[in-house]
């Protein structure tokens, strides 16, 4: 095992990943919300991003999930398939447990406590991705914030996009990229702008997720105060989009 893992080996043990990039481990978690939920949680992470979905066992239904890993902590949202925003998970990763809260976006509502406990694990393979062209949306409800990711697919190496999100009150302030043109690297596109510092985005992408980061600690990007792009997008449009002239 490589030194570095060595010294991180709690997010290794958590979720390696096949250096080859062909095969990922998926893990399982059960638990509860409020200690009176039952969920069964299922992640693959992909570098700091993760995806999956969750499963309230009353109901039985999959709920998209996506997030990412940073120092530990599992960040992620549920996702439905019109974007908007069902609840956000916020845990601390410890051996085979995580641990933390469960949020709805929902106005006056509180946290709830989240126990997980790892299930199960195995290897999936890594599938091609479909045709990234469409609209991509998520939304914590009209007072909350929102943002849409436009993408045109033109060869399996390049992308043209363009986002255009809003926080919530009581500003309302804006985060907004032109249309520009990316690399694609595999599953991979990254942003970057120097106009107002040191300005640099990466996407993942997941069959119909994209979850969205910055890079270290690159975010001078020219946005309004608190506004970002950074975000968990699904696919809403399969079309393709046009785009605003600015």
């Amino acid at each position: 095992m490589p030194f570095k893992c060595i010294i991180s080996a709690f997010l290794c043990f958590i979720f390696s990943l096949n250096l080859s990039g062909q095969e990922r481990i998926q893990k399982t978690f059960e638990g509860t919300i409020n200690g009176t939920i039952p969920i069964v949680l299922t992640l693959t992470q992909d570098g700091s991003a993760v995806f999956g979905n969750v499963v309230y066992k009353k109901k039985g239904i999959p709920i998209t999930v996506a997030g990412n890993i940073h120092e530990g902590m599992l960040f992620a949202n549920e996702l439905m398939a019109d974007g908007t925003v069902t609840g956000t998970y916020s845990g601390e990763i410890k051996g085979e447990t995580i641990t933390g809260s469960w949020f709805a976006p929902k106005n006056n509502s509180k946290e709830l406590k989240l126990n997980l406990r790892q299930t199960g694990s195995g290897n999936i393979a890594r599938k091609p991705l479909p045709d990234l062209t469409g609209t991509y949306f998520y939304s914590f409800g009209k007072d909350n914030g929102s943002g849409e990711l436009k993408i045109i697919q033109s060869d399996p190496s390049k992308i043209t996009l363009s986002f255009d999100c809003i926080n919530g009150p009581p500003a309302y302030n804006m985060a907004m990229i032109n249309k520009t043109t990316l690399k694609l690297n595999g599953n991979v596109a990254v942003y970057e702008n120097n106009e107002f510092g040191k300005c640099k985005i990466k996407l993942v992408f997941e069959a119909n997720i994209v979850q969205v980061d910055y890079v270290g600690d690159a975010y001078a990007c020219g946005f309004g105060n608190a506004a970002s792009v950074v975000g968990n997008y699904i696919k809403i449009k399969n079309n393709k989009p046009v785009f605003e002239s600015r």
